[in-house]
């Protein structure tokens, strides 16, 4: 999923702008973890987005805020008609039903004597995610105003939402691990940062962020990725240690973890942006 032009449809909707924004980032987690193949933790974010969706939803219909995470409740009121009378019956009828569904994707439950735990887990996941998917398009095509956006976009963002995880280019990460776009990166990160040859150092360039702690990072990472490719560098990851003596502060793990581009493996030297998310990072680290 493309999580910009997700935020961008989204954000022509008209729907609560802050909320939006939430949705996007916990179905980007969400779709993330799967791809990892972090089953228990994808579904965990399953619930997060049903829970975020449901509060879309009541500020939408004018509803009570007060529970307006509860996602059982509100498929209660809409199964028993007393949520907000001019509701479309999407809402009244089908979305209920989705995110019921979702949600007791996303229940614990014990796998019995069959030691299929993580091949459930999994279907558990990729079950939850695409529920997600079908409800964030039924948003498009509730309050999404036919004029209001170019078509192919949408085409684009729906045909990504409903294509299976397994069929997008993006899902075997060891063959596209160290793939990019070169020139792409090498036009981007002009000025940002730079390469010393002498020292394969990381040096900040003009353009730097100043404030932005992710951005900081991002920049560094990036840089990371072409001093690898170049040979300057032994790695293509960095230690949190390595990051935080370069960018004048602390870079959490929470931050860190945040950063969905950004991968944690050993393997690879510590935190790391593999090639195929080169561009997202960079999309990142040049929006405003």
């Amino acid at each position: 999923m493309n999580p910009q032009l997700l935020a961008k449809v989204l954000s022509e909707t008209g729907l609560h702008h802050k909320s939006v924004h939430r949705l996007v980032e916990a179905y980007e987690m969400m779709e993330t973890h799967l791809q990892r193949g972090e089953y228990t933790q994808a579904t965990d974010q399953v619930e997060t987005f049903c829970q975020v969706y449901v509060h879309v939803l009541n500020i939408e219909l004018g509803e009570p805020l007060e529970r307006d995470t509860d996602v059982r409740e509100f498929v209660a009121k809409s199964r028993n008609d007393v949520i907000a009378n001019d509701a479309p019956v999407s809402v009244q009828e089908f979305v209920p039903d989705m995110l019921n569904a979702a949600i007791n994707a996303a229940r614990s439950r014990d796998t019995g004597p069959i030691g299929l735990k993580t091949s459930i887990n999994r279907s558990d996941a990729r079950v939850g995610v695409s529920i997600s998917s079908w409800l964030v398009v039924e948003l498009v095509r509730l309050y999404l105003s036919e004029d209001e956006f170019e078509d192919d976009d949408i085409e684009s963002l729906v045909t990504e939402l409903v294509t299976p995880i397994e069929e997008q280019p993006l899902h075997d990460l060891v063959q596209s691990r160290y793939e990019f776009d070169e020139q792409l990166l090498a036009r981007e990160l002009n000025d940002i940062v730079y390469l010393v040859s002498e020292t394969e150092e990381i040096a900040k360039g003009p353009d730097f962020p100043s404030e932005n702690q992710e951005k900081k990072i991002v920049a560094l990472l990036l840089g990371r990725v072409a001093a690898y490719n170049l040979g300057f560098s032994e790695t293509l990851g960095a230690e949190k240690s390595w990051i935080n003596d370069r960018i004048e502060g602390v870079a959490s793990p929470g931050v860190l973890d945040r950063i969905s581009f950004v991968f944690n493996d050993t393997d690879e030297g510590g935190y790391y942006i593999p090639g195929f998310r080169v561009g997202d990072a960079l999309d990142s680290l040049t929006e405003e």
